[in-house]
């Protein structure tokens, strides 16, 4: 994909340049354009031997960063035990473009994407939830854990994971 820029930006350059080459080399001109055509460098896109650096545009970074349809929690219940506990995690939705990725790149744009992860608990005598996300069963009942993302963007997004303790 980089050679195919560089190509189309050398292309570019080529065809705007405004008097054959030789002229600009300092010749007088009478040249024709078949010789000006001979000495042009070829540029071969196949060579293997070349690497060029392009930065990355700013919509391709943009892709590779979360909405809030990329997202859910995991998992939605839970039956448990008193004294049980288990992690609620963030991960990639079915059928997003992430739902795929492998744990270093999910946690890649995880990290680029996410700013903060908000856990709270409706009723944390039931089910407790810690900061980091881990519940803990306390007595029997039932607690909704309300998990907030909120993303770099702006956007914010809340998931509910219903807890049922059992004695």
């Amino acid at each position: 994909m980089k050679k195919r820029i560089v190509a189309a930006l050398l292309a570019f350059v080529m065809c705007s340049l405004p008097m054959p080459l030789s002229v600009q080399a300092g010749g007088d001109g009478s040249e024709d354009y078949a010789e000006e055509d001979e000495a042009l460098e070829y540029f071969d896109e196949e060579d293997p031997d070349t690497d060029y650096e392009i930065d990355p545009e700013p919509d391709i970074i943009e892709a590779n960063t979360l909405i809030p349809e990329d997202l859910r929690v995991s998992p939605a219940k839970k039956t448990m035990k008193k004294g049980r506990t288990f992690q609620i995690q963030v991960i990639a939705a079915g059928g997003s473009e992430f739902d795929d990725l492998t744990e270093e790149e999910w946690y890649d744009i995880y990290e680029r994407s996410v700013d903060s992860v908000v856990f709270r608990s409706t009723k944390s005598n039931a089910a407790y939830v810690s900061r980091s996300g881990r519940v803990t069963a306390r007595r029997q009942g039932s607690a909704v854990i309300k998990t907030t993302i909120n993303l770099s963007s702006g956007d914010s997004v809340t998931f509910k994971t219903k807890v049922y303790v059992k004695k």
